[in-house]
């Protein structure tokens, strides 16, 4: 359920060398009130974030080139991205995910497969902090 203050249409920034999870994404977050950039790789989603700012970036942990680690640690380290949340998507085991994710500045870290429910909470939750009006 989504107040009225919650209404207004945020950028994510989808991160995901895998065509079929990009697709999920797109699909569950169409129905929410989201506009969607979409990014295959890390070069591509520090480029994309710097110069579209996302409210927030869903981040494959997993990817040539430049992993996620990588580039959470290149946007955290950039005055104009270091404030957008990253919550972490990745297949790999949740507990480490976690622990280096969060030592690199990300908000969150989401299981994939993710259950579309709670990955939409977990959004919310990143986009809406209790006492934000």
């Amino acid at each position: 359920m989504y107040l009225t203050s919650d209404v207004s249409v945020r950028n994510i920034l989808i991160v995901d060398d895998s065509a079929f999870e990009q697709r999920m994404l797109v699909d569950l977050l169409s129905e929410l009130p989201y506009r969607v950039a979409v990014a295959f790789n890390g070069h591509q989603a520090y480029r994309l974030a710097t110069e579209q700012q996302p409210d927030l970036i869903l981040l494959d942990v997993r990817m040539p080139d430049m992993d996620g680690y990588t580039c959470c640690r290149l946007l955290k380290a950039n005055p104009l991205t270091r404030d957008i949340p990253v919550i972490f998507l990745s297949g790999a085991d949740a507990a480490e995910v976690r622990l280096k994710g969060s030592a690199l500045g990300a908000a969150d870290c989401v299981s994939k497969p993710f259950v579309p429910g709670e990955l939409a909470a977990r959004i919310h939750a990143q986009l809406n902090p209790i006492g934000r009006i």
